[in-house]
């Protein structure tokens, strides 16, 4: 009996190992998230400033479009420093990289302007 219960606590040890071990994986993101995460960041930033009460989001239409925009651009700044660095990772070269963070962008926009939000530009 109490071999049994050696041997089971072993196979239930190990199994926990295990699981932790296939938990414990750091997953990259992939384009389609981070372009995703990208555009709910500039929606939850134009709901701020354009309809909080809190004093940081600015008093003036003017003052709160100024905020937005800024955050806005320090976003997609943000997000074109991310894509770099991971393509530095990926041992990509620095002009396809450009190029294809632009592509990103241009799409990301492109989203944008059709859900009436603000971009970089």
């Amino acid at each position: 009996m109490d071999a049994k219960k050696i041997l089971l606590c072993f196979l239930m040890l190990c199994s926990i190992t295990i699981v932790k071990g296939q938990t414990s994986v750091i997953e990259v993101p992939t384009v389609v998230e981070m372009t995703g995460e990208l555009i709910t960041k500039v929606k939850l930033a134009k709901d701020y400033f354009m309809t909080s009460m809190d004093a940081d989001a600015g008093k003036t239409f003017e003052e709160r479009t100024t905020k937005l925009t800024a955050k806005v651009k320090a976003l997609f700044n943000e997000y074109r420093n991310s894509r770099t660095d991971q393509n530095k990772k990926n041992s990509m070269k620095s002009e396809d990289s450009k190029e294809s963070i632009n592509s990103e962008l241009k799409e990301v926009r492109q989203r944008l302007q059709y859900m009436n939000l603000p971009s970089d530009i």
